[in-house]
């Protein structure tokens, strides 16, 4: 009897996981979650022997959920490959390390990795696009157009503007929009800037404190220079992002903030505008698939962003989409068939959602 080949996709951060598998006819079998697996945020321990045996672990609970549900029986099935798109994974010494200790585990299927961007392009665009990122960090990755002929995750070129991490960059981002915030306080409290509006100075300033769980300003040093505590810093922002939905009249340097977000994520974009090939605009102008927890706040976004835009003049339509649910793995088992020359039928505006249409 033929088997069916399965493929495998994992999109997985800072912290959760997201598992799919797919059959070769496009039928969705699995899907987990599961924890963190960037292997460079386990701390004092080998993240990537970590991160290889959860992930197989957590591949061969998938699959035995493929079989549970099967009336055809275990051997009908044949996973060929596991594409893992993962934060932490952006260079090749990283991509050599995790695959090697996946090597060590014996696994008998292909396993590819590379960082997560690639699954989020390929879950909203059948070949190549534009993803712009705004988490905790920033980046924007262009794929143009892919001829059908790739076998390895290194005949994929991508082309990035950001991605360079908290200290280099990040603008726009959750961690970029919570230190903004928090140095203007700093200087207020010092007396470098002036306290133009006393009741909002003390309402951050309170919104600081309850948030880090400190009594003084002094007290955040640890966490930005000892404890490096990145996610709860990005964090602040969706307080902040609360504050500013439901003072839209009132608090203007919040607003501003968000605003001046907007304008460095297009930003993103335009820097990328001279490298993207003709054929990935169509009659919606260029579609980009906008994914992170800052899109949630896109109102406050918005007027930045188209603001960023008209810094460039060759590209008057956008159109704006996002993932529902935010589940990516979806692209990293297309891409998972795609580098074992498979193609896969597969409705790909199920899992989209229009953000926005933007002309200039």
């Amino acid at each position: 009897m033929k088997q069916i080949k399965l493929f495998c996709g994992i999109e997985g951060g800072g912290t959760k996981t997201s598992l799919s598998i797919i059959d070769e006819y496009g039928n969705l079998l699995a899907e987990l979650k599961g924890g963190p697996s960037n292997p460079w945020l386990f701390h004092g321990e080998d993240g990537f022997k970590i991160v290889a045996k959860n992930l197989s672990e957590m591949i061969q609970e998938g699959l035995h959920h493929v079989t549970c549900r099967s009336l055809l029986g275990e051997g009908i099935y044949k996973l060929e490959s596991v594409t893992c798109c993962l934060s932490g994974t952006g260079t090749k010494l990283a991509r050599e390390r995790l695959l090697s200790e996946f090597n060590n585990i014996h696994v008998n299927y292909k396993v590819f990795i590379t960082n997560d961007s690639l699954s989020t392009i390929f879950t909203a665009f059948e070949n190549g696009g534009i993803v712009l990122i705004s988490g905790t960090g920033s980046n924007c990755v262009l794929v143009n157009p892919l001829n059908n002929n790739i076998h390895s995750i290194d005949d994929i070129e991508t082309q990035c503007s950001g991605g360079w991490g908290n200290l280099l960059g990040d603008e726009g981002s959750a961690f970029w929009i919570s230190t903004q915030l928090i140095k203007n306080i700093i200087k207020q409290n010092d007396n470098f800037l002036k306290v133009y509006d006393q009741e909002e100075f003390n309402q951050f300033k309170e919104i600081i404190l309850e948030h880090f769980e400190i009594k003084s300003l002094r007290e955040i040093l640890p966490i930005f220079y000892e404890h490096r505590r990145i996610d709860k810093i990005a964090s602040l922002t969706e307080k902040l992002a609360q504050v500013a939905q439901s003072s839209l009249n009132t608090k203007k340097a919040l607003l501003d903030l968000f605003d001046q977000a907007g304008y460095e994520l297009a930003k993103h974009v335009v820097s990328l505008q001279p490298k993207i090939e003709q054929s990935l605009y169509d009659a919606n102008g260029l579609s980009i698939v906008c994914t992170g927890s800052v899109f949630k706040s896109w109102n406050l976004l918005k007027s930045g962003f188209i603001r960023g835009l008209q810094t460039q003049n060759e590209i008057r339509k956008f159109h704006l989409v996002k993932i529902q649910d935010n589940n990516s793995s979806i692209g990293a088992c297309i891409l998972s068939a795609k580098l074992c020359s498979f193609q896969i039928d597969f409705d790909l505006n199920r899992h989209l959602s229009i953000l926005d249409v933007i002309n200039i």
